[in-house]
């Protein structure tokens, strides 16, 4: 049911793209990659922007899903803010995000993140060395223990993000014991 949902969910992105976007004018342009960091940082053959949207207009979003290259955005937006359509690129690919999510394909680090910042309120915990040298500066040390939220906890199982969290650790653990069984 799930993947027919995903399925539906991406023909609907795909559909309200290709009426907004005059994509003869899109696919030629290219300004949203030279505006993007992460094309500039890995170079447009392998980070491409404009990619996204003529993949998901082409009716080919499924194969996004399952690549790495969808989770390098930095979610700056430049892509937005320099398109002179403004095509959501940046939008389309947190869409892209979601449903990746949902059917458990998020990156292991991508859910440690979001682990960590369940049960301790830091996606990245500060290290003692900055508190080292935030006492060096005459700064109060930021708390290194527990600031877990029940708010945030209580959100995350309304969401059914704790639920999707479940899914992404299973088919890490399907893949690995695939990788470990290949060599």
């Amino acid at each position: 049911m799930l993947e027919m949902n995903v399925e539906q969910r991406l023909q609907e992105i795909a559909e309200k793209l290709s009426k907004r976007v005059d994509t003869l004018s899109c696919f030629a342009c290219g300004t949203c990659v030279a505006a993007c960091p992460i094309s500039r940082a890995t170079g447009a053959e392998i980070y491409h922007p404009r990619r996204f949207v003529r993949t998901t207009i082409e009716g080919q979003a499924r194969r996004l899903l399952e690549t790495p290259e969808l989770w390098l955005c930095a979610s700056c937006h430049a892509c937005l803010e320099h398109c002179p359509q403004k095509v959501p690129v940046s939008e389309l690919i947190l869409e892209l995000h979601n449903l990746a999510c949902s059917l458990g394909l998020a990156p292991k680090d991508i859910a440690a993140e979001v682990e960590n910042i369940l049960a301790s309120g830091w996606a990245l915990a500060p290290s003692e060395s900055v508190n080292k040298r935030r006492e060096q500066l005459g700064l109060p040390p930021i708390p290194l223990k527990n600031r877990s939220s029940k708010d945030l906890v209580k959100i995350a199982k309304a969401t059914e993000l704790t639920k999707r969290l479940k899914q992404i650790k299973e088919r890490q653990e399907v893949q690995a014991a695939e990788a470990g069984g290949d060599t």
